[in-house]
């Protein structure tokens, strides 16, 4: 998988709601062509600055290899000279700030909204929901909750986006030696869908079988997409953690089944 690395040549507006305050700005490529416009989480709004960088970077990867639907990443170059022009001077300086390479994401377009709080899965989407769900707790992502969704949403589509919480135990709030062991995890309860996949029904077959399809240097080709100065001492622990349940599939899976059974 290649990860574009692009020219922020546009700023667009500030979108609402989100802690690091995203940017949207077209885009293009260092030959000029363009590349459209992309969701930029500026560096400089981010608690976790390179940790959080790389968490969104690791796992917008992972999900597009696992097939859960999210917008296709970018890495965002930004020119400090772009802030000049915007009249906000609180933004103009976190874009000054953020100069270099910021995480950017695809805008998805045609009518998307964040999923509704209090919103029941339909049948259509509980396949996806459900997938989504494992997805964090494969990740230890305790930030998509019924106050904070963190996904996009119509019809019977939907996109996980925000993934910058993702690996938790670095801030060692979820450590655990044995990652694919998640009962004693109380974050999956507050799932933004735990409570309308719980008791349910559910197939995790096909999970499974995207977990086991992996190719065995996928993690090396996700980790050789990290810009050089986002790569902090923890990028090994989050290699070390995915490989660990990569290598207790079975074991990850039968957890996630009494989690919700």
């Amino acid at each position: 998988m290649q990860i574009p690395i692009l020219n922020a040549t546009s700023y667009q507006k500030s979108m609402l709601g989100g802690r690091t305050q995203p940017c949207l700005f077209f885009c293009e490529d260092d030959d000029g062509n363009n590349y459209g416009e992309y969701v930029v989480k500026l560096k400089a709004g981010m608690e976790n600055r390179e940790n959080g960088l790389m968490a969104e970077l690791i796992a917008s990867q992972l999900a597009i290899y696992l097939d859960v639907p999210t917008p296709y990443p970018a890495i965002i170059n930004i020119d400090p000279l772009i802030a000049e022009i915007i009249p906000d001077q609180t933004l103009s300086r976190k874009i000054q700030e953020s100069a270099g390479l910021n995480f950017g994401s695809q805008v998805i377009t045609g009518g998307y909204e964040t999923w509704p709080v209090g919103k029941a899965i339909p049948s259509s989407l509980k396949q996806v929901a459900l997938e989504i769900f494992i997805s964090d707790a494969l990740i230890q992502n305790p930030d998509r909750r019924p106050d904070k969704p963190n996904i996009l949403w119509k019809g019977d589509e939907l996109f996980i986006i925000d993934h910058e919480m993702g690996f938790s135990f670095l801030y060692e709030i979820l450590q655990s030696p044995n990652p694919w062991q998640m009962t004693s995890m109380r974050f999956l309860q507050n799932h933004l869908f735990y409570g309308s996949l719980k008791s349910q029904t559910i197939n995790l077959s096909r999970f499974a079988g995207a977990l086991e399809s992996l190719a065995p240097d996928t993690l090396d080709v996700i980790v050789s997409n990290i810009p050089v100065e986002w790569r902090t001492q923890n990028v090994p622990k989050i290699i070390d953690h995915l490989g660990k349940i990569l290598n207790h599939i079975n074991q990850f899976i039968d957890e996630i089944r009494r989690i919700l059974q």
